[in-house]
């Protein structure tokens, strides 16, 4: 019973320390039941990483491999969350040669940029949703810096923001889709693996966290894009198991990609059981 217990709680922990967000560009549901989807993940520069000394030197890793195994366990954790409800292609069903030759044409045609992150706690109702769309949106852009007299000028912005996924080529998606016959495009646009740090005391104590976190965009085939969003979760700095840290983590971060895409028709079936029928 104890150890039942002690399971039940962990599970809350993971639950609450696991966040995501997700900013949809239509109102409608995507409907993506019994529909097929191609995951295209990240690209080895997209894995932004301050943990990698610590995770090489515990599993006798270099960073290339880590990354290897972060991508693959993403990809696994999505196939097995998504399957009960879409047809998951991947490319780790096609021979390396085909894999790669297919992903540097998508790469080539992908730009990423940032989209500040809006919650869920801050919706708008309708009134100022409608009042902030005429307003200006200036203070929703990222600014890098640049160069003032010569000297290059950084600047700090603590919004967090969305890395999205823009589409350049339309031929690149009608491709893929010929090839994966898919309607749907999940792009893995960056992965983040970074120390959260608190006090003194707890970063000497090695009881501070490290958050996980990966950017994701959702398109059609046709080229209108759906979402884009951040899923993250919390991991022990003392926990450096790459098989630990892939089993139980990564499919947190899927389940919580599954739950912002298909959270409308979860709704919409929860919505249409209840209504009564007209007499």
């Amino acid at each position: 019973m104890r150890h039942f217990l002690s399971i039940f709680i962990s599970l809350i922990v993971l639950s609450a320390s696991a966040q995501h967000s997700t900013l949809r560009f239509q109102d409608e549901p995507f409907m993506l039941d019994h529909q097929s989807i191609l995951i295209v993940p990240f690209e080895s520069k997209m894995y932004l990483s301050d943990v990698n000394g610590d995770l090489a030197r515990a599993n006798g890793l270099n960073s290339q491999q880590i990354i290897d195994r972060f991508t693959n366990a993403l990809d696994q954790s999505l196939y097995y969350t998504f399957k009960e409800r879409t047809k998951v292609t991947s490319f780790y069903t096609l021979d390396d040669d085909t894999a790669q030759s297919s992903l540097n044409y998508i790469y080539n045609n992908v730009d990423l940029e940032y989209e500040l992150v809006k919650r869920e706690d801050e919706k708008k109702n309708g009134f100022t949703k409608l009042k902030s769309k005429l307003e200006k949106k200036e203070d929703e852009s990222y600014d890098r810096g640049g160069i003032n007299n010569g000297e290059i000028v950084t600047k700090s912005d603590p919004r967090e923001r969305y890395m999205k996924a823009v589409v350049t080529d339309q031929q690149m998606l009608d491709s893929m889709h010929l090839s994966f016959n898919n309607e749907f495009f999940l792009f893995l646009n960056e992965l983040d693996f970074k120390n959260v740090y608190g006090d003194a005391i707890s970063m000497q104590r090695m009881e501070y966290n490290r958050e996980l976190k990966v950017h994701f965009t959702l398109y059609k085939k046709d080229g209108l894009i759906l979402a884009t969003g951040i899923s993250s979760t919390l991991v022990p700095a003392s926990e450096n198991d790459i098989n630990e840290i892939t089993s139980t983590y990564f499919p947190i971060l899927a389940k919580q990609i599954f739950d912002a895409l298909f959270e409308d028709e979860e709704e919409k079936s929860s919505a249409s059981k209840l209504k009564m029928p007209w007499k």
